[in-house]
């Protein structure tokens, strides 16, 4: 979808209206507000969506599709589902040892702190691409580390 919106309006065409009971999950009012008023319309089933798909990939997918989070199949169940069975091997699918730290997210992106990471991105992944080369101990002239000084970058990025 183009926004939220639009992104709710074709998830509910293609799954239905989310029932009053499901909305707890959802943190936005006016998400919430805009939901309620989607029309109650009947939804063409996945079989009819997409033609010709094997009955147990429809169930695996109506499963993921679940608007509510809670539920919604987990990852655990999904690998262990028939349609999946071919590809599932329990010894070859690594469980990480604690959970994911998504505080990165909470940073107040601004555009010269965006391209400052969008550079330290380019950095690790092609250094030559840099205009400072970095030394052969990783730093880079200018500034310790692969972190550099806003003005040690090329001009034309913030003047664009």
């Amino acid at each position: 979808g183009e926004d939220y919106i639009d992104q709710l309006t074709i998830v509910s065409e293609k799954l239905g209206k989310v029932p009053e009971e499901d909305l707890d999950f959802v943190t936005s009012e006016k998400a919430k507000r805009f939901m309620r008023k989607l029309p109650d319309k009947p939804v063409p089933s996945l079989k009819r969506q997409f033609p010709g798909t094997p009955s147990d990939a429809l169930d695996l997918l109506g499963r993921m599709l679940q608007v509510h989070p809670r539920k919604r199949i987990d990852v655990d169940a999904a690998l262990r589902h028939p349609f999946l069975s071919q590809l599932h091997s329990p010894d070859d699918e690594p469980v990480a040892d604690s959970s994911f730290d998504f505080t990165f997210e909470e940073e107040h992106l601004h555009r010269v702190r965006l391209q400052e990471l969008i550079w330290e991105e380019v950095g690790d992944f092609r250094p030559n691409c840099l205009p400072v080369a970095p030394r052969r101990d990783g730093s880079r002239a200018g500034g310790s580390g692969s972190r550099r000084s806003a003005s040690s970058r090329p001009s034309r990025l913030y003047n664009a």
